[in-house]
């Protein structure tokens, strides 16, 4: 019997986000280690079509759909990606109709039924893994029975019918990227330096609506093995790690014994997490990273303004982020503020605020604008849909044009000019 054809792509994106460094990340995360989970136990090793990283053109794709008679295709798609997305999918059906095609990644996950009207033959569930997910559809998808299926919504005369949920993945068990099988030179050029990007956790119990992070995983946090994140550095010689997590600190004994075992295993790396400002409170901790080699950590502070964090139901007030940046300070540390622009009710005075307490605190600033994901529908076009991009969505702020809103987010050096003009 022929063994599987399997083929995982990337589509390119809009000019926003195409070979943007913010994406690097996802690509070593939602590809990379996806791809290398599959490849320990599938029959066959999955092929990777990385279009966005590797800026692959049109006739090198068709020709590569042409020459392999692919069972299965999986797609990663967020709303900058969808459109193209959805157009590889014609040709992938064109060119080989009995293929079965999923997707996978944010779309799935905040509009399912949008993909009930596509050529997608079924999409992955969420709060679930989606390695878990795609193993089984590459599998056991072109059976007439679909019972061995678990975490997809198969897709069938315009419905969605949902198989079992399965049991998590278990961390030990999680891929870790490899240039073998994606395109990590590719990936480093995006970041900009030659780092490395690997899983900490999955989950986040926090739920906040406008991010991904517990719809993809669930509430529940879970970690990777310390000694396979020992090896992997033993292993390796990066300059530099970067420990994907919606939050490090936010189990500290784990944390602790991540530091401490870094410590001990002498070999000196400088790495960089993300975290929330309300689980910056252990000075122990955060002594502990410092010693570790952790130089920069991404904080979403989102704004100073404490009407600002009411509007998006954050725990937390401006003190608190204060008292954050006065510990990081004081063990070296870089806080890196991660804002938004164009929070519900926000306005120019508070962006001017938030600005200002930041910069007199000597902080990094990384702006992004408030993408209400929630409030897209799957009765929109995927043009519709694009235009809730992170990097370009905008509301309305009184007083602030689109245009001076942009300049915010991609010149907020010059936000004296913008904000403070008559």
């Amino acid at each position: 019997m022929r063994k599987g054809k399997y083929l995982i792509i990337w589509p390119d994106s809009g000019l926003s986000t195409k070979n943007n460094h913010v994406n690097a990340p996802y690509h070593f995360i939602h590809l990379g280690e996806v791809v290398n989970y599959l490849n320990k136990k599938l029959d066959n090793s999955v092929d990777v079509l990385d279009i966005e990283a590797s800026q692959t053109e049109f006739p090198s794709f068709m020709k590569q759909t042409i020459d392999n008679e692919y069972d299965s295709v999986a797609l990663f798609l967020n709303s900058e990606n969808l459109y193209n997305g959805l157009k590889l999918v014609e040709f992938v059906k064109v060119i080989n109709p009995k293929c079965k095609v999923i997707g996978y990644g944010e779309m799935p996950l905040y509009l399912p039924k949008f993909f009930k009207t596509t050529q997608f033959d079924a999409i992955v569930d969420k709060n679930c893994d989606q390695e878990l997910a795609i193993l089984d559809y590459f599998k056991y998808g072109k059976q007439e029975n679909n019972d061995k299926l678990h975490d997809v919504l198969l897709i069938n005369n315009n419905q969605l019918i949902r198989t079992p949920k399965k049991e998590g993945l278990d961390p030990r068990e999680w891929g870790l990227s490899s240039k073998e099988e994606v395109p990590i030179d590719k990936y480093l050029e995006m970041e900009g330096k030659n780092q490395y990007v690997m899983t900490l956790s999955r989950g986040c119990p926090y739920g906040c609506k406008y991010c991904n992070a517990t719809s993809y995983y669930g509430t529940c946090e879970r970690r990777r093995n310390i000694g396979s994140i020992i090896n992997f550095i033993n292993e390796n010689d990066y300059d530099y790690y970067k420990f994907f997590s919606p939050n490090f600190t936010l189990n500290k004994k784990e944390a602790l014994k991540l530091c401490k075992a870094i410590i001990m295993n002498g070999k000196p790396i400088k790495w960089s997490c993300t975290t929330r400002p309300d689980l910056l409170d252990d000075e122990e901790l955060i002594k502990a990273m410092a010693m570790a080699g952790c130089y920069k950590i991404a904080i979403g502070i989102e704004s100073i303004s404490n009407k600002d964090l009411e509007s998006i139901d954050k725990r937390y007030d401006s003190e608190v982020i204060a008292k954050g940046i006065n510990m990081l300070k004081k063990y070296g540390i870089e806080y890196k503020a991660l804002v938004m622009f164009g929070v519900p009710n926000q306005t120019k005075d508070s962006i001017l605020y938030t600005i200002e307490f930041l910069k007199d605190m000597g902080l990094t600033i990384r702006p992004t604008a408030y993408t209400p994901f929630y409030e897209m529908n799957h009765n929109m076009t995927a043009e519709q849909i694009s235009r809730y991009d992170k990097r370009t969505y905008y509301d309305g702020i009184d007083n602030l044009s689109y245009g001076d809103f942009l300049r915010l987010i991609y010149d907020t050096e010059n936000y004296e000019r913008i904000l403070k003009k008559e």
